[in-house]
């Protein structure tokens, strides 16, 4: 931080540090109900500690259409990132639902609409059947079916969690970037400098598309970026690179490109509505170039090449205000007298429990102007030009000089002949 006069503030990151948040990963029992009804609770009781168990003389099938399930999470330690569901291999379709939560099973919060999808399409199986649940705490979890009829019999619930105080805040999305150069299987895109990227969108502009692609990261050096985990980074990251085993804690590089995610992209038109794949998690390090790979021709993700949003999650910093304003924040610089310093030091006696009570600045940045896409242009015959007069009026010049030489030469050569 800098004021009007170039002078280096003092300041400190106003986010709550989670380098000690554990994260944790459970399979919990999910009980199915007859009605959606929440004093319907005839497949389970609920324990003196708040735990649900089944009740043995209670036998719901498969066979039977179940319009709703109880996902008991009440074991769960700290907030809920994800659930996972597991369905029979054979059942195809995607699959509509809303879901709530709740701490008592009376009072419901609703979480939102959701759709677990397991489609085969061209020979490729797509599948998601992860549901984020954005740091939610509760104690139980209730799906509801748009449609029970055709809906899955769920084999297995898994939730990821994390002992945490601090809730991220909500992503922020750029605008879309264009392409900068692309080949026969792949495409770059060009990212605005040291830009942390949490998520990453592909805009797939055509329906019924389907793609694998491989997310790589452009590196100069022989190490990969660090990504800033305890302060602002998403922890299912690291969950799906351990589920995937694609990459270590120590990031290697190949050829100056880090690998960052792979994944099928998809864009599907059915009866019952569109599916799209799901956004992209990566490791909120910043890159200059990210590269889209793929194993077949990128041209299958449509005639016109797809663009790509990124997102960040957003920081806080708190500074002292010395000196004349505008004051000037400078990122992505090695600068150790101008580095953070600890929330406490800067406000010393400070309750790390309460928000911090300062002046809110109002930050302005300018619009990023991504570089146009490499085109080869293509070769045009230039036409002939208009010959001016000046250049017919020298070629006769030349041309009397001509005849004027070779009309003496031919006279010399007749005098000598005659004098012979």
């Amino acid at each position: 931080m800098r004021n009007a006069d170039g002078d280096l503030l003092s300041f400190a990151w106003a986010d709550a540090e989670t380098a000690s948040a554990k994260l944790e990963s459970a399979t919990v029992s999910a009980f199915p109900l007859k009605d959606i009804q929440s004093s319907s609770f005839s497949s389970f009781r609920q324990n003196a500690d708040g735990s649900l168990s089944a009740l043995s003389q209670v036998k719901i099938t498969r066979q039977n259409p179940v319009p709703a399930w109880i996902i008991d999470v009440s074991k769960i330690k700290g907030k809920l990132l994800q659930a996972r569901f597991g369905i029979a291999e054979q059942v195809d379709g995607m699959f509509g639902f809303t879901l709530e939560s709740s701490n008592d099973l009376k009072n419901w919060q609703s979480l939102g609409s959701e759709q677990l999808v397991q489609l085969r399409h061209q020979g490729s199986m797509l599948q998601n059947l992860g549901i984020r649940l954005h740091h939610v705490s509760a104690q139980y979890l209730r799906l509801r079916w748009n449609n029970p009829a055709v809906a899955p019999w769920l084999d297995n619930v898994s939730i990821d969690s994390q002992q945490e105080v601090y809730t991220p805040p909500v992503l922020q999305w750029s605008k879309p970037i264009p392409v900068k150069a692309c080949a026969a299987n792949y495409c770059d895109y060009s990212i605005p400098d040291n830009t942390p990227i949490d998520s990453l969108r592909l805009l797939v502009s055509e329906p019924n598309t389907l793609l694998h692609i491989t997310v790589l990261a452009q590196v100069t050096t022989t190490t990969a970026p660090v990504s800033s985990y305890h302060h602002r980074h998403s922890p299912l990251y690291p969950l799906h690179v351990l589920r995937n085993q694609k990459r270590n804690a120590e990031v290697q590089v190949v050829n100056q490109q880090v690998w960052l995610n792979d994944s099928l992209v998809y864009k599907i038109n059915l009866q019952n509505g569109e599916v799209k794949s799901p956004d992209l998690l990566l490791d909120g390090a910043s890159y200059k170039t990210l590269r889209l790979q793929t194993d077949s021709p990128f041209s299958k993700l449509g005639k016109t090449l797809p663009e790509i949003q990124i997102a960040s999650l957003p920081r806080r910093l708190v500074f002292l205000a010395r000196g004349k304003p505008p004051y000037q924040l400078e990122w992505g610089m090695e600068n150790k007298e101008g580095a953070a310093i600890p929330l406490t030091t800067l406000i010393p006696k400070m309750d790390l429990s309460k928000p911090v009570q300062a002046d809110i600045a109002s930050v302005e940045i300018a619009d990023y102007v991504a570089p146009q896409a490499v085109v080869k242009p293509v070769a045009e015959k230039t036409p002939a030009k208009e010959h001016k007069p000046w250049l017919w009026a020298a070629l006769g010049v030349g041309l009397l000089l001509l005849g004027g030489m070779v009309w003496s030469l031919l006279k010399n050569m007749s005098e000598d002949k005659a004098k012979t």
